[in-house]
């Protein structure tokens, strides 16, 4: 279906805007930080910054935690940015939309970048985050028996092959994944979905993203594309929320089917009419706040 008039409305200001140059990769890293930065930030009764540690140093992280009677159910966040772009620091209007609309606390927690650190460090850095959630959570005043993890875009492929890898790990095991908008098969860059308003995107760079991150690893394996796992069973319950207009929208809505054929339970919340990219733009139209609304009820119910 075409999209809502006052959200197309945003996004042809938005793709009409100046475009970044991105001539490097600390210009891309700046501009992506920038646009993300437009978004306001919504109150949260507690924000508190962390250091996690990870196997090859410190992992900046930052607890947000919403009211709560007694120890909180807790999401560990991987941000998006094409495992290339993105920080704890830019995503902080994102995770907190998301926990305002939860009503759980998340931690979102960093995790290395290439080109200066290839796979498998991003993935190895959200393994030891969810460990590192689970062995603290109740000094930090969290439910050490409702740790997820979640993100979004190249986070949720980080998610999801965490979720994997922790599916046996005991008290570390996730309770919830939380996949939005996921990329889960990595083998190559999807063509865009036709566009139902004529709408014209700029490149996107993805192909160079996964080249810079992956280097050469096997882009088959379950570490790098979930949707490929041939087991799927054991994995924790899913919450997926997916973009209309999104190429990566076949791949999550796939693997949706493909955890419920292997008995996982899956809340599939579709965003109709919505684009990648829309958790921070709720402050700027009404159909991009309703989806993330949609979210946090989903996510509410499978923790509570």
């Amino acid at each position: 279906m075409g999209r809502d008039p006052e959200y197309l409305a945003f996004l042809r200001a938005r793709l009409a805007a100046p475009g970044g140059t991105g001539r490097t990769v600390g210009d891309a890293r700046r501009e992506h930080a920038a646009d993300l930065a437009r978004s306001p930030r919504p109150p949260v009764d507690t924000v508190t910054d962390l250091t996690v540690e990870g196997p090859a140093g410190p992992i900046p992280a930052r607890l947000y935690r919403p009211a709560w009677d007694g120890p909180a159910p807790v999401l560990v966040y991987l941000h998006g940015g094409g495992w290339v772009l993105g920080d704890v620091e830019s995503y902080d209007p994102v995770v907190r939309a998301l926990a305002v609309a939860s009503g759980m606390a998340w931690m979102s927690a960093g995790y290395r970048r290439p080109p200066e650190d290839p796979f498998p460090a991003a993935l190895d850095d959200a393994v030891a985050a969810v460990r590192w959630v689970a062995a603290n959570a109740a000094r930090l005043g969290l439910d050490p028996a409702r740790v997820g993890v979640a993100g979004d875009s190249a986070g949720g492929q980080l998610a999801a092959a965490a979720a994997g890898l922790l599916r046996a790990a005991g008290p570390a095991r996730p309770v919830l994944q939380v996949l939005l908008y996921p990329a889960l098969d990595l083998r190559e860059v999807p063509p865009p979905l036709p566009d139902p308003d004529g709408l014209r995107f700029p490149p996107s760079g993805a192909g160079r993203a996964l080249d810079a991150y992956l280097r050469g690893a096997d882009r088959t394996g379950p570490r790098v594309s979930p949707l490929l796992d041939p087991d799927l069973s054991g994995l924790p319950p899913a919450v997926i929320a997916t973009a209309e207009h999104d190429r990566l929208r076949p791949q999550a809505e796939a693997y949706a089917a493909r955890l419920r054929e292997a008995g996982v339970p899956v809340a599939l919340v579709p965003g109709t009419g919505l684009d990648h990219g829309f958790l921070g733009w709720g402050a700027f139209a009404r159909r991009p706040a309703e989806a993330v609304a949609r979210i946090g009820a989903a996510v509410r119910s499978a923790l509570t």
